[in-house]
């Protein structure tokens, strides 16, 4: 669950900025400002979807080991 919602909020943000470049109406310097301010929180989300991932590979190496 956390990791859909992880790789959601990801798309989302690239969506609109993708979306918006399109538009003249939308401020494209605002958005990057915006984006380099949540900079840490997309890298931490990204980082713990590797962790994630890595830590469902050890384990599972584990327990076919133990079988």
């Amino acid at each position: 669950m956390a990791k859909k919602l992880t790789l959601v909020i990801l798309a989302l943000a690239f969506i609109i900025g993708s979306i918006g470049a399109w538009f003249q109406a939308f401020d494209l310097e605002a958005y990057g400002v915006f984006l380099k301010a949540f900079a840490p929180i997309y890298i931490a989300l990204i980082a713990s979807i590797g962790a994630n991932s890595a830590v469902e590979k050890y384990t599972g190496k584990e327990e076919e080991e133990k079988k």
